[in-house]
């Protein structure tokens, strides 16, 4: 979401179109194509460096609508504009666009809270203006009973269990946190309670092995500050600064100072103290202190080097400093500053997902050109989207 101060009110207390943004944003995109907001969005059209999407002749959005939430999937986006309408681009063979066969908008009653979105599932949170009561939508794949909705694959055998259009979920708590990994969700509500629905064969849920297809508690109490996950584990901050995670952590990403090939249930993280920023790549976990300082754990391009892709303890990433956001997905990572800079790290590719103009790997993080200071940040596997002042 866009910071509180770049608005004249409070944008997590209103949702309204009614206020004005105090600067004026920008949506920057770059990655494969088609999953941003452009009509002749496509697979083979690559932007390799952030590129101001507001310019591009095809973009798809109305141009005098600010986007105020992005969440990037496997090979989708979900967006909302300041008219509280919602869009969504990319892939959709399971219907995670909510948009049905045709078209971009997705149809949606009340206020929209926070989106989130899968590897082929996603979620919209809606608020009651009169009462603040919340309301969750899932659409897309649900083989594994990511939507929540009661069901996946085993009841009906032999079909494509998917909702092409945003599906009610039942459930009564308001919801203050969401995040998706590949086939799962976990949320949180003001109860401090948490839930998990989908796939827990590596127990991304929280709570064993087993599968499940309605929102389901953990057995654990937090008032969460930041939930994150992209693939098959979460990292979970509480308000007062204790850290804790589940799911696969055969690569240390669970920040154990070992392997463990299946966190089934919550684990407290003790290694680093004063987080106030995680997020949840593959292979690795990115912590941030409220220092400013960058911490890392697990194995792959991490931000320490060529000659450093594995680390079962968390290890500064010396090149950065005054970072106030971290963001993961599944190969890469990035973190924005202070002053408004983006940073990028990790495996590249023909995608270009790093925004560097290359395909070249970055072990170490490189500041990314942008005209304007970055705001807010989207992570998909193959592209990324960023919201940014002018």
């Amino acid at each position: 979401m866009i910071p509180n101060n770049l608005f004249k009110t409070g944008y997590r207390t209103f949702h309204t179109s009614t206020f004005k943004p105090a600067r004026k944003t920008s949506l920057y995109g770059w990655g494969q194509t088609q999953a941003l907001p452009l009509t002749n969005g496509h697979l083979n059209r690559v932007l390799e460096q952030p590129t101001n999407l507001q310019k591009e002749q095809d973009y798809a959005l109305p141009r005098d609508q600010v986007v105020t939430h992005a969440s990037s999937g496997w090979g989708h986006s979900l967006l909302r504009t300041q008219d509280n309408s919602v869009y969504g681009f990319g892939l959709n063979q399971s219907g995670q666009l909510g948009t049905g066969p045709m078209g971009h908008k997705v149809n949606i009653e009340n206020d929209v809270k926070l989106l989130s979105c899968g590897r082929e599932h996603s979620h919209i949170v809606t608020e009651k203006k009169e009462n603040g009561d919340t309301q969750l939508y899932s659409f897309g794949n649900n083989m594994y009973g990511q939507l929540g909705i009661g069901k996946n694959k085993n009841t009906a055998p032999g079909k494509f269990i998917k909702q092409e259009t945003p599906t009610l979920v039942n459930f009564s708590g308001r919801i203050t946190h969401i995040a998706c990994g590949l086939d799962n969700t976990i949320f949180s509500t003001d109860q401090n309670e948490l839930f998990g629905m989908g796939w827990s064969a590596d127990g991304q849920l929280g709570q064993g092995k087993d599968d499940k297809d309605i929102p389901s508690p953990l057995k654990l109490s937090l008032q969460i500050k930041k939930l994150s996950s992209s693939t098959d584990f979460t990292l979970a901050l509480d308000a007062n600064g204790s850290l804790w995670t589940w799911g696969n952590s055969e690569y240390g990403q669970g920040i154990q100072g070992k392997v463990i090939d299946r966190i089934l249930e919550p684990l407290e993280i003790k290694d680093v103290g004063d987080v106030v920023d995680v997020a949840a790549g593959g292979p690795f976990s990115v912590l941030l202190t409220k220092d400013g300082n960058v911490h890392t754990c697990g194995y792959g391009a991490l931000g320490l080097g060529k000659d450093s892709i594995q680390t079962l303890r968390c290890i500064q990433i010396e090149s950065l400093s005054n970072v106030v956001k971290i963001f993961a997905a599944t190969d890469y990572a990035a973190a924005i500053t202070a002053c408004g800079e983006l940073y990028t790290w990790g495996l590249n590719g023909p995608s270009s997902r790093l925004g560097t103009g290359s395909s070249q790997h970055l072990y170490k993080p490189e500041h990314i050109r942008i005209d304007g200071e970055v705001i807010d940040l989207s992570l998909g596997t193959n592209h990324a989207l960023a919201i940014c002042t002018e």
